[in-house]
């Protein structure tokens, strides 16, 4: 199947960039330098080239809820500090070469260091929670976060190789690698904003939409983007035996004989490894790629739609909201 050469990723704003900036001002001043070796993780965490979508999503729900205090910044880096854990870790786990079409770090530090660091990041992200004024009140939410990120990568290896595995423990698996983060970043906001507490579930509830809506984005653009687009190799779930939503979607269409096909010694890499174009030509057959791409931007639109009917004094950042949304946008087309 021929991948087009669509652009799928989004350039954030001027505004957004400055916003980022200040992010990673206060991520400097979090990270501590122990050791030589941290001065390297730090200058890996802050000049990696995200995007800082997690803590600008807190920002924006702050400004959402008219907040206008200062607490903001610590918190939005500590979202993104987990983050960045995270993805050290699972760049060691995936044995990812690159990303954002960089070296990562394990590649040029070894593994054993960058679990580690990994470990030091999130350390330095609770240490600094307990000093803000609702960093009490944020720290379950923040280590729950933790565990669930670790719960779902377990549960994530226990099911690699496994083409049996249910919808059900794939949702599980998204909720702690990306929706569980997203959902602390609007659920702090609301927090800090002194949000009643019946209301916080609603804020909670958006998160996790917006985090699935990530994450099947990401399992999309595994599969239909390219590699200079995406900032790392391709197919890196199928190579690793990981059934992820294309496929989950694939599975509904196939025939019996098709399923037999596909998945006959899935757990063998040389035997998967050849039958990649095979998967591809199935997942063209039954519009894959469309459809996924048809629920992306129902979820986007459902996510806007709460934006657009939200009060706020601040209809700047509620506009930049709406339009930050629409970027994610993927081409809805075979």
């Amino acid at each position: 199947m021929k991948i087009k050469n669509i652009k799928f990723n989004f350039q954030i704003t001027t505004k957004q960039k400055r916003l980022a900036s200040s992010i990673d001002k206060k991520l400097s001043q979090i990270i501590k330098e122990d050791l030589p070796f941290f001065k390297v993780v730090k200058r890996f965490v802050i000049f990696s080239g995200g995007k800082r979508i997690r803590p600008l999503t807190h920002y924006y729900f702050c400004k959402l809820l008219n907040y206008s205090g200062k607490e903001w910044l610590d918190v939005a880096a500590i979202g993104e500090l987990i983050h960045a854990a995270s993805l050290l870790h699972d760049d060691v786990i995936d044995n990812s070469n690159q990303r954002r079409g960089k070296p990562t770090l394990h590649i040029t530090e070894g593994n054993k260091k960058t679990i580690l660091a990994g470990d030091y990041l999130l350390a330095c992200g609770i240490d600094h929670l307990r000093t803000l004024e609702h960093g009490f009140v944020l720290l379950p939410i923040f280590t729950r976060v933790i565990k669930n990120l670790a719960v779902s990568e377990i549960l994530q290896m226990e099911y690699e190789n496994n083409p049996n595995i249910t919808e059900d423990i794939y949702e599980q698996i998204i909720l702690g690698k990306t929706a569980d983060l997203f959902s602390a970043m609007v659920e702090s906001a609301a927090i800090i904003s002194s949000v009643n507490s019946k209301q916080i579930e609603v804020y909670r509830q958006y998160g996790l939409k917006m985090g699935r809506l990530f994450q099947i984005r990401d399992d999309y653009l595994d599969y239909f983007s390219t590699q200079e687009e995406l900032g790392k190799e391709l197919y890196l779930d199928f190579f690793r035996g990981l059934i992820t939503y294309p496929i989950l979607v694939l599975r509904k269409s196939l025939s019996n004989k098709e399923k037999k096909e596909l998945f006959k010694d899935w757990n063998d890499y040389e035997k998967r490894k050849e039958k990649l174009s095979f998967l591809l030509e199935l997942m063209q057959k039954y519009h894959i790629r469309k459809k996924i791409a048809t629920e992306i931007e129902e979820a986007i639109h459902s996510l806007m739609n709460f934006i657009r009917n939200h009060e706020t004094q601040n209809i700047e950042e509620k506009e930049e909201m709406i339009k930050t949304l629409n970027k994610l946008m993927v081409p809805v087309e075979d």
